[in-house]
């Protein structure tokens, strides 16, 4: 089940292959986590700033095994349509 959250893609990137989203939290009015979609290489990864994203999601010291919080997977979902 995934939940349906409002994404804003923001107005400038100054890095090429790099975009950002801001996606607002579900349990604190008026906040906002930033999600970075980065294109290198053939493959696309996505970083939240949450704590989440920061504590449980990030890859084992080298790999790439990631995975996404909710608010990645968000951005992942309105980014493939």
């Amino acid at each position: 089940m995934t939940i349906e959250l409002i994404v804003e893609r923001a107005e400038k990137n100054p890095i090429a292959g790099v975009r950002t989203f801001y996606v607002p939290s579900e349990s604190e009015e008026g906040k906002r986590y930033q999600v970075v979609e980065i294109k290198r290489d053939g493959k696309t990864t996505y970083y939240c700033n949450c704590g989440d994203f920061f504590n449980r999601k990030l890859p084992f010291i080298g790999t790439n095994l990631f995975s996404n919080c909710k608010h990645g997977a968000a951005v992942k979902e309105r980014v493939s349509k």
